[in-house]
């Protein structure tokens, strides 16, 4: 088998509300939706995200195309280690690797539909037939997002996650209303992506000790690994590593010194979902938990990484999701939610159809209105109250 073309489409997709965080906020997510195609009429789906906007991923797509053309599709570590070296992105990784994964991933579904079967069986098969997620509840007022974290809870989520780092007295506020609210035993965890000092960040954690916070996520900056270590060690609140953990060297470095409870990457940051099934196992070695982060996908990219989580031991812990947050998605099989949980998917290759339909309506949203950008000001100007009304649209995918 033969890789013949690759084709890349750039989409956008609203939120139903905004998202807001430390650095800004986002009113839906942009990504590149990756097919590469084979002389044997096999064509594989994977997911780019931007890294930092389409504009550049593209290009190292473009790039990459170039590299992979002629290729076995089943030889991903030969395709990969070319990529790196010969394409010059040994240097770039952690923006090639946001293009690398989302053909990687396209391979992995070419293997897996060739084969007959889910991905999962080719890293090990499942351990688990259903992932738990975490239950994302956006910035607003302290009793409007008690009363959405309730909701979820009443839905079966076990995990409630929300960002911190916007405001000292609010983020104090919004932790004390939600666990209020949800009651001791529901997990709470919060992600402060990289707002404060070591300082800034005990002084908030000692405050934040009393609400039994499952962890915080990331809360100094990510270069930052000595003091991460020295907060661990003066905090009693569980330190996650995100950006920390950004590569797969990176993230051992943090297991290495000590400085992360868990630790926390995907596809996109490790470079692949056979370079994420081994960020798994570099934190198994080390006794430590990790969980799937997401810095924004479609569908693809959750049945993709679900391929991975299920069939290694050491995601313990809900994952992150953003599906719930989306007004719609360009796959068939949209993700519903059952009780915080999704069914790993037991079709060939990754598990996703594309809804060709909708690929076109938001690859022309995207040519239109252009780029989602985490770090969008238009996000911040839109209310951050919301009627009860609106609070039923949210939770439209876990009925």
């Amino acid at each position: 088998m033969t890789i013949t073309d690759l084709k890349f489409t750039t989409v956008s997709i609203p939120f139903r509300e905004p998202e807001i965080w430390s650095g800004g906020g986002r009113l839906g997510i942009t990504s590149t939706i990756v097919e590469v195609f084979t002389d044997e009429g096999i064509t594989g789906i994977g997911e780019a995200l931007p890294a930092p906007t389409p504009e550049v991923t593209l290009a190292a797509l473009s790039n990459i195309r170039a590299l992979v053309l002629g290729e076995n599709p089943f030889h991903i570590e030969r395709i990969v280690n070319k990529i790196y070296s010969l394409g010059g992105f040994y240097s770039f990784v952690t923006v090639a690797n946001f293009a690398i994964g989302g053909v990687e991933m396209a391979l992995w579904d070419i293997v897996g539909k060739a084969l007959r079967v889910p991905t999962h069986i080719l890293f090990g098969g499942p351990l688990r037939k259903e992932v738990a997620y975490m239950c994302f509840i956006q910035r607003k007022s302290p009793d409007l997002m008690a009363e959405e974290a309730t909701q979820a809870v009443e839905k079966g989520f076990r995990t409630i996650y929300t960002k911190v780092g916007l405001d000292y007295e609010s983020d104090i506020a919004v932790v004390q209303a939600i666990r209020k609210a949800i009651g001791p035993k529901p997990r709470l965890r919060v992600d402060a992506n990289e707002a404060w000092s070591p300082g800034t960040a005990l002084r908030i954690l000692r405050e934040m000790e009393p609400y039994n916070l499952e962890y915080v996520e990331q809360p100094i900056a990510m270069r930052d690994i000595d003091q991460l270590r020295v907060l661990r060690m003066r905090t009693n609140v569980p330190i996650a590593a995100n950006q920390s953990s950004w590569t797969n060297r990176d993230l051992y470095q943090v297991l290495a010194m000590g400085a992360a409870d868990v630790v926390m990457t995907d596809p996109f940051q490790a470079g692949g979902l056979l370079a994420f099934k081994k960020a798994a196992g570099i934190a198994e070695s080390a006794g430590v938990p990790i969980v799937y982060h997401c810095v924004g996908p479609l569908a693809i990219s959750t049945y993709a990484a679900m391929q991975v989580i299920a069939s290694s031991t050491n995601f313990l812990l809900d994952n992150q999701t953003y599906n719930h947050m989306l007004s719609d998605d360009v796959v068939i099989n949209v993700p519903k939610f059952k009780r915080g949980r999704l069914g790993v998917p037991e079709t060939p290759g990754i598990g996703v159809e594309l809804d060709y339909d909708k690929v076109a309506r938001y690859a022309e949203l995207y040519e239109k209105q252009g780029y989602y950008s985490a770090y969008d000001t238009q996000a911040n100007s839109f209310s951050r109250e919301s009627s009860k009304e609106d609070n039923k649209i949210l939770w439209f995918p876990y009925q």
